[in-house]
């Protein structure tokens, strides 16, 4: 589908692509935040579950096709690749949050859990 396409056009449909997941990531956690407050259950754990599962879902969905489909090697390193991600990500944002560390500002009984 995407095999006739100029380099240049399939960079502008990704840096196209990352602007929709930006904006639908800002707004997923705009959500998530009123549905802490509404419920009580708490950031950590409306975070935890809810963003982490719907974060994960297309990761998952790569892996087990790819393990469906006979490709194991495939379906591990998605999996290793996103914990590699999630904790790159991680290390900028704690150097992006600067009243303190991410560990001591999110320093809950539920984030223990």
């Amino acid at each position: 589908m995407f095999a006739g396409l100029s380099m240049t056009l399939l960079i502008a449909l990704a840096g196209g692509a990352a602007v929709v997941i930006l904006f639908a990531g800002l707004r997923m956690t705009d959500l998530a935040d009123r549905i802490a407050d509404r419920t009580g259950w708490g950031e950590a754990l409306i975070g935890g579950v809810l963003l982490g599962a719907a974060t994960s879902f297309s990761g998952t969905i790569v892996s087990l096709s790819s393990a469906l489909d006979g490709r194991a090697s495939l379906a591990f390193s998605n999996g290793v690749g996103g914990i590699a991600a999630q904790t790159a990500f991680l290390a900028i944002a704690d150097l992006l949050y600067r009243r303190a560390n991410l560990e001591h500002a999110a320093a809950e009984l539920a984030n223990v859990f």
